[in-house]
């Protein structure tokens, strides 16, 4: 064990962190910041089980999690259309409901909060034709 005593001294020991135990750190950081994007709870105390706090997500709440985790919700990134399509999916092949007048400002809800994302760093594709 190390001693943290000033003045005592391990045998082996030159009293700075090792490489290996700093590199884990440095890593998590790193994907961390790479990764780009805000964690799915930015509100203290908010779970990733609960919708970005804005207009709309009491509806989501009630309409998404009555079937699944809104963590399946916030993993997603769609334009307003591919959320259309997905709900259309949902109604046909899952059971979903019809949402009614809710419809339109769960998708706004969704396209603002869980919409796409331009990655600024990222190049563009390559044109190989």
């Amino acid at each position: 064990m190390l001693s943290s005593q000033p003045g005592v001294r391990v045998k082996g020991h030159s009293g700075a962190l090792c490489p290996c135990t700093l590199t884990p750190l440095f890593l998590a950081l790193s994907l961390s910041v790479a990764a780009g994007e805000p964690p799915a709870a930015e509100t203290p105390g908010q779970s990733v089980n609960s919708p970005k706090i804005d207009e709309g997500a009491e509806l989501v709440q009630a309409h998404c999690s009555a079937c699944h985790s809104l963590a399946l919700v916030a993993q997603n990134r769609m334009s307003r259309d591919n959320w259309r399509e997905t709900i259309l999916w949902m109604q046909q092949k899952q059971g979903l409901w019809d949402l009614g007048d809710a419809e339109p400002i769960i998708l706004e809800y969704l396209e603002r909060n869980y919409g796409v994302v331009e990655v600024p760093w990222r190049r563009k594709p390559l044109d190989l034709e």
